[in-house]
């Protein structure tokens, strides 16, 4: 974090620092420290991997030039330390942020194109002037801004940018209708109105008082060329996929564990993971839900078993889940309306007891189209072919009214009707549209009217658009896959994980992200991702030598909390207070009586509305707090004077 500061390090920017770093003490327990840079303040909280003692930041380079924050790990960092030592530098730590920055003063922005990690950094640059905020192209780590007098202000989380005495805490009423949406406030909007984020994949330049963003890579979806035979797209999809998984393992000497549900993706990566680490058990750890629908711990379990990992079962009630919101969700950095979050930051929790960074599956679905409704838009492209939408529609809901009720996973039957819910809007719409919380139709009868006006020409969908500019080849499925990985990975999923974890300062590695394998996985045709109608093909070729067979044809189920029975009982005091009809007076953005109509149908079992009141629920938590910033002096040391560059 950091702010442009032409007080040379006084009083008043050292308050500032420490004020922003005590929001984000849970981060970084190993340490904290400043520095003043020719007209920048950076400040940092350390969760070291990588010699914790040399690579302290804020880090200077050997020239003094450029000062760096560095959120995150750069994995390649000892392949691009032995290219720094082959051409004559001569470093003096081991750490990747010394790699970094020594490769940007020799390279220049040229070095997004060799490092390979998650990251969010940001790098002043004293002989241009030019501060830089970069974000990876997936966007594993999270970066806010903003304008502020003579310059610019930037952190990790938003409540730390709060904390900086000229970035104003209002609400942003349009990024709020794309949150009811989305389910999160998506890059480049954020919840408060003054603040905002770097994308994924961009570079965010300020210099001279001018901003200006270069987008340095995005995802593309091509199948060029004669596509491989499925043997040779097998080798190379397990060639890739073991390197990523090695590229988090042996870039650190700390020991990792694995977050393994007991389905396919997790459990691959678990399996190479041991694999890398024969002569001892690596730690795995799953959750036990007591709802029954929702409980993998049994698959999970016999994973472990089979691998010889040491596991660690992690139970979960409701009251559990309820101590999460009502401990945390108010002090919240900004709202997300995945309520997997809770269990997210439950195991978190659990697993930070025994190491300080873990494996995810995270990403296979999104990259070889895992996800029960990339069958079902497979389906639909079908159908359409041989009957007019209007018949369709109708054939889908005679099947839906068949179905048995189910209050965990959605099958696949499912999945199509809620698609088809949407079956006029394009491709790149319907997940969002059959999974939202609430429609862009429905707002203006949720908001009070000054809050409507607000939606006048918003479009929650515009990112999308964006990244679909240039490919307009692509088929439906491809533009489905598209639209998933631009909000629901990177706003949803990523910052759940991000979250759910450094809230206890424990890192999550995510080898599907790996930005080689989703390039190579990017350039496949969708036969070789989505055969028939069968998810993440190659992955579930190449783990049949790993895995028990059952695992590997198991269908996904999902990583979810009971949330409808958890409103109904745990949470009904807690949902009856905040969405109040006073509550909600004092906010002014949303109509009591609608909300109203919301918990009394799902409070008396007429209808399950509990995802729009969840979305709502953990919308106003946040908004009720979001005027308290008071620090936690207890949480920091910085009892050393600031670090002055040369």
């Amino acid at each position: 974090m950091g702010f442009s500061d032409t007080g040379a390090g006084s009083d008043d920017s050292r308050a500032t620092a420490e004020r922003m770093l005590a929001a984000v003490a849970h981060r970084g327990p190993d340490g904290s420290s400043w520095c003043h840079h020719r007209g920048m303040t950076f400040a940092h909280c350390a969760l070291t991997f990588v010699d914790p003692d040399g690579g302290r930041q804020p880090f200077v380079s050997a020239s003094g030039a450029t000062a760096l924050v560095l959120n995150g790990e750069i994995y390649n960092h000892e392949e691009l330390r032995r290219e720094l030592r082959a051409t004559g530098a001569r470093l003096r730590t081991g750490s990747d942020t010394e790699v970094l920055v020594e490769l940007y003063e020799r390279h220049g922005m040229k070095v997004l194109e060799r490092v390979r990690g998650m990251y969010a950094f940001v790098l002043h640059d004293a002989r241009t002037a030019t501060t830089s905020l970069v974000r990876d192209p997936m966007g594993k780590k999270p970066l806010y801004y903003a304008r502020v007098p003579g310059g610019i202000a930037f952190a990790s989380e938003l409540t730390a940018l709060l904390r900086h005495p000229d970035v104003r805490a209002t609400p942003d009423v349009r990024a709020l209708a794309g949150y009811l949406t989305l389910q999160a406030f998506c890059a480049p909007d954020s919840a408060v109105a003054d603040v905002r984020k770097v994308r994924p994949g961009s570079c965010l330049e300020y210099s001279e008082g001018r901003l200006r963003e270069v987008e340095y890579w995005r995802p593309r979806l091509t199948a060029e060329g004669r596509p491989p035979g499925r043997r040779e797209a097998a080798a190379r999809f397990e060639e890739l996929f073991r390197a990523a998984v090695a590229r988090r393992v042996t870039s650190t000497d700390r020991r990792l564990g694995v977050l393994l549900s007991g389905g396919l993706d997790s459990s691959a990566v678990a399996a190479v993971a041991q694999q890398l680490s024969p002569h001892r058990p690596v730690p795995t750890f799953s959750a036990g839900f007591e709802a029954h629908d929702f409980d993998e711990s049994a698959h999970a379990r016999a994973v472990a078993r089979h691998l010889g990992t040491e596991h660690h079962v992690v139970r979960i009630g409701g009251r559990d889940l309820a101590e999460v919101v009502e401990s945390e969700y108010a002090r919240a950095d900004e709202p997300l309306a995945d309520p997997s979050l809770l269990p997210t930051r439950i195991v978190c929790r659990a697993a930070r007891a025994h190491v300080r960074g873990v494996l995810t599956g995270d990403g296979a679905d999104e990259l070889l189209l895992g996800y029960r409704y990339f069958q079902a838009e497979r389906a639909i492209e079908i159908l359409l072919r041989l009957m007019p939408a209007p018949r369709l529609e109708a054939l889908v809901r005679t099947v839906v009214r068949r179905l048995p009720a189910r209050s965990g996973n959605l099958p696949a039957a499912a999945a199509l009707g809620l698609l088809a819910r949407g079956l006029r809007a394009a491709p790149e719409h319907r997940f969002y549209l059959s999974t939202a919380p609430f429609g862009p139709a429905e707002l203006p009868g949720l908001l009070r009217p000054e809050a409507r006006a607000a939606l006048v020409g918003h479009d929650p969908f515009t990112e999308v658009a964006r990244l679909l500019e240039g490919q307009p080849q692509l088929t439906g499925v491809q533009r489905s896959q598209l639209a998933v990985v631009a909000h629901f990975l990177r706003d949803v999923i990523l910052t759940k994980t991000d979250r759910g974890g450094m809230r206890s300062a424990l890192e999550l590695r995510s080898p599907f992200l790996d930005l080689d394998l989703v390039e190579y996985g990017n350039a496949l045709p969708v036969s070789l991702k989505l055969r028939r109608f069968t998810g993440k093909y190659l992955l579930r070729r190449v783990a049949a030598d790993w895995l028990p067979e059952d695992i590997v044809r198991r269908t996904k189920l999902g990583f979810r909390a009971p949330l409808a029975a958890l409103l109904r009982g745990e949470l009904r005091p807690l949902l009856l207070d905040t969405l109040s009809a006073s509550a909600l007076d004092r906010g002014g953005l949303f109509d009591a009586g609608a909300v109203r109509v919301l918990a009394d149908d799902h409070l008396s079992g007429r209808r399950d509305t509990s995802r729009k009141l969840w979305a709502l629920l953990t919308y106003q938590l946040w908004s009720q707090a979001l005027t308290v910033h008071s620090p936690s002096p207890d949480c920091l040391d910085l009892t050393e004077e600031p670090h002055r560059a040369p």
